[in-house]
């Protein structure tokens, strides 16, 4: 079986046969793609990149394009003209074949050049040249490891290879022009063939999107073609604004087409154990799911067509062809504030994070240049990026005091972020001395909440009053319900005592009179509740509230839970620095079976994962799956009568609600009234959250709800907190089906029973989290080939830890980082000849013609 392991933020590591690859990417799109491809001479266009030795530029060159066979050499490791391998290759399935990111864009520049060919002409040479800047830039910021095992260094990769291959549709045979971009494992390094460092791939991977967003917003011919049918883009989300309301019709199709795939592909499994489906059964599913979405549109069989039918499609929506679009502005780097670029990096790039490296500093600044909504030649914005991200780096402060830290690792930081965590420490030190805080810590199920309650019955006889806060305003309405103590977001509290802060992440304060109800004096308790998933900006503002107002503190959470989003480590910066005014709670109350009680505190420390996989295993409370699809099937089954059901991904999350949608429609359940801009089709009977706080409608972010009838578009709905009306326009941009939730959707939740799907982006918090929601069974779902493979996933997940604790604990991982995989090479050897191996292994390049020196 093929095992494509994906990665954070759409970067995937492809391990597994070199045939199964090439079907891989043939599935990435729909059958009708074989008529544009047969214009070509391949399945793969094939380019090499280095650095240059004598003029020290980046060579990016096209060599001959590959067909299928050719392509399954490549990704076996073996140079394609001679059939030499590249060194010593693993031959085993599990042997890392290549690194893929997906170059592409908003569904809406598909759409705009599906109407007009001069656009699609444009954006495809757009998207050319985003993927050769990309393939460059690996190719002089990727690295290899050599030496013995515990002594191995990191030395810069002389010249890569990578394969492009050009999708124009999706797999539902939407309009999706997308680049698969691969790169390949054997590289040379020190003249020698060698393995590919993925791990510093996938720490590159912020560069490597800015890059390619910002090649295609500023692309003078795509945005000058553009402008002449009169689109224009959003500076922030670069969606073509005249083509935005039409999108959601086509996702919804591409959805429903998806869906039916996938069920014929697991009743097909499920009648088959053990098999693979070949390529023609997959054309045959392609053309019936195309004819049960559409039974009243003939099927296309061609490019020509189906770009005919995406026309007729957005004519039938009512689309209106724009007038001619005002001139574009030009950016010029000589008026660029290269300042204030600088500072704004440096605050959006804290306050997602603790650390960071010269990649994610790139991404960043490819990401306001592009915002400045102008075009500008693409080696002018490359020599401006590289500028702007080198200030970027001198203005960070370094987190490790050496010179041999490899450019992967995140070792950078800034000087407010420190200062916020500093502020921190001093003001949770002051307050243990004086013994105005208490940290609260105990397991799922521990019973943290009886203790709130009853802390809140002692708070009210010593006369002090008790306000609870929370990380959302969903978890502030949970708490007040179960506790009865006044419960707001901490968002809100501190918006009524005057902070401020911007959609950038930087923080002020202004003159304010708080509400009533937000007021705190002298001797009140301010409980954080969920401690663990406060931001460290948050809980700076907390802290400086609760010492002007002379408010005792009191923090609740588990560190072994889901962290903050962003810079956290705020229970634990208060149990290492207040460790006298800990309290931890002993012993789970939360389950029905004992055994599984102890389970669940193995699972929360990564005790024995080995043993505690076996032992669920014998309580069936494992289920190992063949396939994704069969997984997904099993756990819509199982979200569709109520089960709670969480995953790791939103597009995990979305695939499993709308096969719960269809399991419920097909049984009369619910029906079909409205449609999201996010594609999704919505109706009576459905279980939906809402993901915007509105004070208006009184809906909170992630409250769920059912939909009880529908009216023009307008939602009545009906949720714990009674029957609430929900405008269109609040339906069309933030509603979406709710039968599935991610880990942060379901933490503070406890239902009979929990089924949660265990895979590669899973982390020993979500996991632990996910599988100590339900009182009386908790099932974990994964896709193996073996006993022995999901015993392995089971402990690999169990050994992740994602979490971003702050700046302190970034240095300390920084330093593993560096102790596992091995220091930048001090002093670099003298670059040894190529071998005479090397000679001969310059293909012709490919007739279209040569690539793109930077």
């Amino acid at each position: 079986m093929t095992e494509v392991i994906s990665m954070h933020g759409g970067m995937k590591i492809y391990r597994g046969a070199p045939a199964a690859a090439r079907h891989y990417v043939e599935a990435d799109r729909a059958r009708a793609d074989d008529y544009y491809l047969a214009e070509g001479g391949g399945i793969a266009m094939h380019f090499a990149a280095g650095l240059d030795k004598l003029d020290q530029r980046v060579r990016v060159e096209r060599w001959a394009d590959m067909d299928g066979e050719t392509y399954e050499r490549w990704v076996a490791g073996y140079e394609v003209d001679t059939g030499l391998a590249k060194g010593r290759l693993r031959k085993d399935e599990k042997g890392v074949r290549f690194v893929e990111v997906t170059v592409n864009g908003p569904k809406t520049w598909s759409l705009a050049a599906a109407l007009h060919p001069e656009i699609a002409e444009a954006y495809d040479a757009a998207q050319m040249a985003a993927a050769e800047e990309i393939i460059g830039w690996l190719a002089t910021h990727t690295t290899t490891r050599v030496g013995p095992r515990d002594r191995q260094v990191q030395v810069p990769v002389e010249e890569v290879e990578a394969a492009v291959v050009r999708h124009f549709t999706s797999r539902a045979g939407d309009p999706h022009r997308h680049l698969h971009l691969q790169v390949n494992s054997r590289v040379i390094a020190a003249g020698a063939w060698r393995g590919l460092h993925t791990v510093g791939v996938r720490d590159s991977l912020e560069a490597v999107n800015g890059i390619g967003h910002g090649a295609v917003m500023t692309n003078q011919r795509f945005r000058e073609a553009l402008a002449r049918h009169g689109f224009t883009l959003d500076a922030e989300t670069g969606e073509v604004v005249e083509l935005a309301a039409y999108s959601g019709a086509f996702s919804a199709r591409a959805k429903q087409i998806e869906a039916n795939i996938d069920t014929y592909e697991a009743e097909w499994r499920a009648d088959h154990p053990g098999e693979e489906p070949g390529p023609a059964l997959r054309q045959a599913w392609d053309r019936r799911a195309w004819a049960d979405a559409r039974p009243e549109k003939v099927v296309p069989t061609s490019g020509d067509d189906l770009r005919h039918r995406w026309i007729e499609e957005l004519n039938e929506l009512g689309y209106v062809a724009p007038a001619r679009g005002a001139p574009l502005g030009t950016l010029r780097a000589g008026a660029v504030d290269r300042d204030g670029v600088v500072e704004l990096a440096l605050v959006r790039l804290g306050s997602r994070r603790s650390a960071w490296n010269a990649a994610d500093a790139r991404g960043e600044v490819e990401r306001i240049i592009a915002s400045g909504g102008g075009v500008v030649d693409g080696a002018v914005r490359r020599e401006l990026a590289e500028d702007l991200t080198a200030r970027v780096i001198a203005a960070s402060r370094p987190l490790l005091p050496r010179s041999d830290v490899p450019e992967h690792v995140r070792s950078f930081t800034s000087v407010d972020v420190l200062a916020v965590e500093h502020e921190i420490v001093d003001r949770l030190a002051t307050r243990a001395e004086a013994k105005t805080i208490t940290v609260i810590e105990g397991a799922a199920g521990a019973g943290k909440t009886a203790r709130l309650a009853a802390t809140r019955e002692r708070a009210i006889a010593a006369g002090r009053r008790m306000v609870v806060v929370t990380p959302t305003l969903k978890a502030a309405q949970v708490a007040e319900g179960s506790i009865g103590s006044a419960s707001y977001s901490a968002a809100w509290l501190l918006h009524q005592h005057g902070f401020r802060w911007d959609e950038d992440g930087r923080w002020s304060r202004v003159d304010s009179v708080p509400d009533v109800s937000a007021r705190l004096r002298r001797g009140d308790l301010l409980v954080v509740d969920e401690a663990g998933m406060v931001g460290q900006d948050t809980a700076r503002a907390l802290l400086r509230l609760a010492d002007e107002t002379q408010a005792l503190v009191m923090l609740v959470g588990d560190r072994h839970q889901l962290p903050a989003v962003g810079r956290g480590g705020v229970l634990d910066l208060a149990i290492r620095y207040a460790p006298d005014r800990v309290q931890q709670l002993d012993g789970v109350r939360r389950f029905k079976d004992p055994h599984y009680a102890e389970l669940s505190v193995r699972m929360r420390t990564g005790t024995a994962p080995g043993e505690v996989f076996d032992a669920l295993l014998a309580r069936g409370d494992i289920v190992i799956h063949g396939s994704d699809v069969e997984r997904t099937r099993r756990l819509a089954a199982e979200a569709s009568v109520g089960k709670l059901v969480i995953a790791d991904t939103r597009e995990q999350v979305g695939q499993i609600n709308t096969f719960a949608h269809r399991i419920r429609k097909a049984t009369r359940e619910v029906d079909e009234q409205v449609l999201t801009s996010a594609g999704e089709r919505i109706g009576v009977g459905d279980t939906i959250a809402t993901r915007r706080n509105d004070r208006d409608a009184d809906v909170a972010n992630r409250e769920l709800w059912t939909v009880v009838s529908c009216d023009r578009g307008a939602l009545t709905v009906r949720g714990e907190a009674g029957t609430r009306v929900l405008p269109p326009d609040y339906v069309r941009r933030d509603v979406e089906l709710a039968y599935a939730t991610t880990a942060y959707g379901a933490q503070g939740a406890t239902v009979t029973e929990s089924h949660v799907l265990v895979g590669e982006h899973s982390g020993a918090a979500s996991a632990y989290v996910g599988m100590t929601r339900g009182r009386e069974r908790n099932v974990a779902h994964l896709v193996a080939e073996s006993l022995e493979d999901a015993r392995k996933q089971w402990c690999d997940v169990f050994a992740r830890d994602r979490a971003d604790l702050g700046p302190a604990h970034a240095r300390e991982a920084a330093a593993e980082a560096i102790e596992r995989y091995g220091p930048k090479a001090r002093k670099q050897r003298p670059i040894p000849s190529r071998p005479p191996e090397f000679d001969h292994r310059r293909p012709a390049p490919s007739s279209s013609g040569s690539g793109i020196g930077f």
